[in-house]
């Protein structure tokens, strides 16, 4: 691969998407904003003929942590990519360009009585292409599933400059879906461009409720019972004793009890329905209904922009149904042994676990210590790389992308 004078890829760059859209970064590189999949495609393959590497930045708005790989390098943001390009109501389906985020999307959807589904509100911060291209846990919903679910169709530029667009049809072709290989590739196969994705009706009803149960061990048996049950919930969350006294004004639990916040939606049968079988599984597991409004400030803060007590969680770990209960006392015993006070919750629920957030006092070695018990315990710690999809990754890239230009480094 043969490398060219860095004036002359800035100039093509220039020439590809204008100049007022190029701007150098200090680092050997330029961050690039096509306005279109073609200049998407142009800017790939000028990069590709100088040996450049792309790296997909998203809006572009956020600090870049790229490993450096030698190489000239041509960040591609998606700020420009903000449109709708075509909205069907009778399907429930949108297309949409990656660099809009999914609250913009939101935004405009609502006016006519509809939405991407009940993701967390900070998945949806992101644009759309970043949340489809990378694999992080939490993207998910107990109501609507994992957000790749929702993508129907999807259009990308390869290693080449090719566009490739795979096929929105009742039924696809059998063989490789290249939509589910570009979902999580993290950019390495193809810079997603565009996507078309399913929408639902805003619900008819939505119901929340709070229960009080003994100990987080058994909120968490009463999640996963209901959702055995197929309860479909739009969002849940546990506290425990020493969390939910911090958000919700001292609100006294007895030691080691538990409080879950529930949110159901639909048709109003359907939604109370919901909120029956986790009443009956909460029960089951020795719990009680507790005060409904303490679970209206938790929904308000979560989706109304109402503002959640301070600090933010010290530690984010993600667990399998199986391991969510060891991983949270593992890293409650370890903070307490280095000296620290820890309080927790638990969301983002789905069939495959949920997130835990732990906020604790005290220095580095207290973090360090809870790093270490969460994965002894089984957990898998939020931020850290998924590496098991790496060698098919690799082997795709290989076919796709022989000369290593999208994103090198990232399997690192």
């Amino acid at each position: 691969m043969t490398a060219h004078p860095a004036g002359a890829l800035e100039r093509e760059l220039a020439i590809a998407v204008g100049a007022e859209h190029v701007e150098p970064t200090g680092d050997a590189g330029w961050r690039v904003a096509p306005g279109s999949a073609a200049e998407v495609a142009e800017v790939i393959r000028r990069a590709g003929s100088h040996g450049a590497a792309v790296h997909p930045v998203g809006t572009g708005s956020r600090a870049m942590k790229i490993a450096n790989t030698g190489r000239p390098r041509v960040y591609i943001a998606t700020r420009r990519l903000d449109q709708v390009l075509q909205l069907d109501e009778m399907s429930l389906l949108v297309h949409v360009q990656a660099g809009l985020t999914g609250l913009e999307l939101e935004r405009i959807l609502a006016p006519r009585n509809l939405s991407i589904g009940d993701y967390p509100p900070v998945v949806l911060t992101s644009s759309l292409g970043g949340i489809i291209s990378v694999r992080t846990p939490g993207k998910s919903s107990a109501r609507h599933g994992f957000f790749e679910e929702a993508v129907v169709g999807v259009s990308a530029v390869l290693a080449d400059g090719r566009t490739v667009h795979t096929r929105v049809a009742p039924r696809r072709a059998t063989g490789p879906d290249l939509a589910r290989a570009l979902c999580g590739s993290e950019g390495t196969i193809g810079f997603v461009t565009s996507a078309v994705l399913r929408i639902h009706h805003k619900p008819e009803s939505r119901l929340v409720a709070s229960y009080q149960l003994p100990s987080v061990d058994a909120a968490v048996s009463a999640v996963y019972l209901a959702l055995r049950e197929e309860a479909a919930p739009s969002g849940l969350r546990i506290y425990d004793a020493d969390e939910a006294a911090r958000h919700f004004d001292a609100q006294s639990l007895p030691p080691g009890a538990a409080l879950l916040c529930a949110a159901t939606a639909g048709p109003t049968d359907l939604a109370t329905c919901d909120r029956d079988l986790i009443t009956s599984a909460v029960i089951a597991e020795g719990g009680r209904r507790g005060d409904d409004a303490l679970a209206e400030v938790w929904w308000r803060r979560l989706h109304a922009g109402e503002p959640t007590p301070g600090p933010a969680p010290s530690l984010q770990v993600m667990a399998t149904p199986g391991r969510l209960r060891p991983v949270y006392h593992a890293v409650r015993n370890a903070a307490a042994a280095a000296g620290a006070t820890c309080r927790a919750h638990i969301s983002r629920f789905d069939a495959d676990g949920a997130v835990a957030f732990f906020t604790f006092t005290g220095g580095d070695h207290v973090a360090a210590a809870a790093e270490r018990a969460a994965e002894t315990a089984g957990g898998w710690l939020v931020g850290a790389r998924a590496v098991k999809l790496d060698a098919y990754l690799r082997a795709l890239r290989d076919v796709l992308d022989p000369r290593g230009i999208m994103n090198p480094g990232s399997f690192a």
